[in-house]
């Protein structure tokens, strides 16, 4: 199953025009696929996280299929705190989730040394599985990198629950932790950038819906900043930022991160955030992952319709995208619903009319 439309520019050449402000054929639009891909094609989802070629293949045939404006592979939200020393379980039909932190309390952090991202835990199966993409893809779309933030990170290293009543138990340990996972995070983000990647970060624990925003600009923003900073004097640009959840009460702050782009859950209303931060940041969002699993390839359109309405005038420029991650199952023909109705309703340049 594919679609029959035909686009009239690649990706790299969508993306350019997007970001110079030039003609384009249509809007820029993202599913976030990431490990969706290999239960696309079906498989045990455990081998898919242990090895390179089933990755690479994966992503590959799952870009090629729904024909996104997208590619890549990363570690996950736990990939680094792995490297350092967390143990992950992997189910067969599943994603992963920390068993056993890497840290029992913050007198460890005194043995613990800093990542060879060509050595430690699965991240050398995931460089390799990002170099076989880039090969594959390079002429049509940039390969990318989805990278747990600090915040996320320190949490899987101590223990989410332990994490977050440390915050307030224990202020200055926590900050120690989240230094040492940052600096480790950039030691991945650099060897990404030597290899011509652009990384995105994700949160999701420092979201909204579990921090309040006073404990997202104290133990968050600062950590973050580090890793978007870093990004930007690599790149040229900050990163494509997602957190998960409730985030209205922190937008500002997320732009002061540094991002490019803010990625927003489907929990934003995308007429307020494009009220409140659209003069300053181009937005992303947030077709509902549960309407993609679950919902039907009308239902879907509609969304898209629906996001499209609220935010195609967003003065700093919009992309369509899930408002987050695909859930394991999801089917290809409401992806394809999504990209179809991006090519139909996102034709540039969009006009009311056309979203009526």
């Amino acid at each position: 199953m594919k679609t029959t439309w035909k686009d009239e520019m690649t990706p790299n050449e969508r993306f350019k025009a997007f970001a110079t402000g030039k003609p384009l054929d249509r809007i820029p639009c993202l599913p976030l696929v990431t490990d969706q891909a290999f239960n696309l094609a079906g498989g045990s989802m455990a081998k898919y996280y242990h090895s390179a070629t089933l990755m690479a293949e994966a992503q590959i045939y799952a870009f090629e299929t729904y024909e996104t404006d997208s590619v890549g592979a990363g570690p996950g939200l736990f990939g680094i705190a792995e490297a350092i020393g967390s143990t992950l379980t992997f189910p067969d039909n599943s994603v992963p989730y920390v068993s056993a932190p890497a840290i029992s309390g913050y007198q460890d952090l005194e043995k613990m040394g800093l990542i060879d991202p060509h050595h430690s835990g699965r991240l050398p199966i995931i460089l390799e599985a990002l170099k076989i993409i880039q090969e594959t893809v390079k002429d049509r779309v940039a390969t990318g990198c989805s990278v747990g933030g600090p915040f996320t990170t320190a949490a899987a290293i101590r223990g989410t629950d332990k994490f977050l009543k440390e915050i307030c138990r224990q202020p200055a340990q926590v900050h120690r932790l989240l230094q040492y996972a940052t600096d480790n995070i950039l030691l991945f983000i650099d060897t990404l950038c030597d290899m011509g990647i652009k990384p995105s970060l994700a949160e999701p624990t420092a979201s909204g819906t579990l921090i309040s925003a006073k404990h997202f600009r104290e133990f968050a923003q600062p950590y973050l900043r580090q890793c978007a900073d870093r990004i930007s004097q690599r790149c040229g640009s900050g990163p494509f930022l997602h957190i998960c959840g409730d985030t209205m009460n922190i937008l500002d702050d997320m732009v002061n991160v540094g991002a490019t782009v803010l990625s927003l859950d489907n929990q934003i209303d995308l007429t307020e955030a494009k009220d409140k931060v659209g003069h300053k940041i181009c937005l992303a969002g947030n077709v509902k992952p549960y309407t993609l699993w679950r919902g039907t390839p009308q239902e879907v359109t509609n969304e898209v319709k629906e996001c499209l309405q609220k935010a195609y005038t967003n003065p700093k420029g919009f992309m369509l995208s899930s408002g987050c991650g695909l859930s394991l199952g999801t089917p290809t023909a409401n992806v394809l619903a999504m990209m179809d109705a991006a090519r139909k309703y996102g034709k540039w340049p969009i006009t009311p009319e056309q979203l009526a």
